[in-house]
């Protein structure tokens, strides 16, 4: 298990409202709806700063790793908050860096990577991504 990223390390956070049906039957967040959080902060933050249209622009992005290590137990009726980062961009390849905040908390209760993929969507052939994507994304960058 890797060690819980530090708020610190993030300038870019989404907010996210659990639901009950967000908890699995021990009462806490599912590992897939955390996922699924990482994936909403991801597409959140392309529609909203990088102004993509994911439905029907020219780029398509599609998950081809993912994965999360878990340090506490959130769950329904928490607020929490999608800490996002870029620690790799080469290509058509992204790989964000992602943790699970509880407001105010400086440890993460969840932390993954997830690597993205952007494609033409007419082709399905990965694209090199635009210059201007490739400079928003820059700004998230963990290795700074």
């Amino acid at each position: 298990m890797t060690e819980s990223p530090q708020r610190s390390a993030f300038s870019h956070f989404h907010p996210i409202l659990t639901r009950p049906q967000d908890n699995d039957l021990n009462g806490h967040l599912a590992g897939s709806t955390v996922h699924g959080f990482f994936e909403t902060a991801i597409q959140a933050f392309l529609l909203e700063q990088a102004e993509l249209d994911l439905r029907d622009g020219e780029l398509a992005g599609f998950v081809v790793s993912s994965a999360a290590d878990f340090f506490a137990l959130p769950g329904f009726p928490d607020v929490l908050e999608v800490g996002l980062g870029v620690t790799r961009l080469v290509g058509s390849t992204v790989e964000f860096r992602l943790a699970l905040f509880r407001p105010g908390e400086s440890e993460a209760c969840a932390a993954g990577t997830l690597v993205q993929v952007f494609v033409e969507r007419a082709t399905g052939r990965p694209a090199v991504l635009p210059e201007t994507l490739q400079l928003i994304l820059a700004g998230l960058s963990l290795n700074r």
